[in-house]
C-alpha cells in the first residue's frame, strides 16, 4: 500500500463521519408536522382580516378559534372539530373575490421554534359567460399537532407573504 492511499483513507473517514453528522444535524432541526384540513366553517364577519392581503390565524384555543371561524349549518355534513388537548389550528383567509382561487397546503413544518406553512395559491381561468355576483371569503383551515412556536411564516406559492409573531397574553 503506497503511502498516498494510507494518508487518503485515514483524512477520508473523518470527513465522511463530520459531513454525515451536518447532514443528521440538519434533518434534526427541521420537524415536518402531519396536518389535516377541516371542513364546514366559514368566516365570522367581525374576524379581524388584512385588507387587500392574506391573513393568518394560529389557534391554540377553542374559544378564540370560536370567535373568528363560526361552523356552516348545513344538513349534510358536520363540521371537523379541532382537538385543542392535542392540537392548534392554523387559518389562512384571502382577500373577498368573486372567483376563488384554488387553495391547497404543501407543507407546514417546524424549525428553531418557527412554525412555516406553504400553500399553493391556484387562480380560477374558468370562463363564464356571465360573471358571478357574489363573492366568497377563500379560506384553508388545518389542525396541526399542539406545538410551541415563537412566529409562524406564511409562504404562498414560494414566496414568504407574512409573518406573525406570537404575542404574550
Amino acid at each position: 500500500m503506497s503511502f498516498f492511499a494510507f494518508f487518503q483513507r485515514r483524512l477520508c473517514t473523518p470527513f465522511v463521519a463530520a459531513a454525515c453528522l451536518l447532514i443528521s444535524l440538519v434533518t434534526l432541526a427541521q420537524v415536518t408536522l402531519k396536518y389535516r384540513v377541516l371542513n364546514g366553517y366559514f368566516l365570522s364577519s367581525e374576524a379581524p382580516v388584512n385588507k387587500g392581503k392574506p391573513t393568518l390565524f394560529v389557534f391554540e384555543q377553542a374559544d378564540t378559534f370560536a370567535d373568528v371561524f363560526k361552523p356552516a349549518t348545513t344538513m349534510s355534513r358536520r363540521p371537523d372539530m379541532p382537538n385543542f388537548n392535542k392540537e392548534m389550528v392554523v387559518g389562512i383567509t384571502l382577500p373577498a373575490t368573486n372567483k376563488p382561487p384554488k387553495l391547497s397546503i404543501s407543507r407546514v413544518f417546524v424549525q428553531d421554534s418557527v412554525m412555516t406553512v406553504r400553500y399553493i395559491r391556484i387562480a380560477d381561468t374558468t370562463l363564464t359567460k356571465t360573471p358571478q355576483s357574489f363573492t366568497s371569503q377563500p379560506m384553508l383551515l388545518v389542525a396541526i399537532p399542539a406545538q410551541v412556536v415563537l412566529s409562524t411564516r406564511l409562504i404562498e406559492n414560494g414566496k414568504v407573504v407574512l409573518t406573525l409573531k406570537k404575542r404574550n397574553d
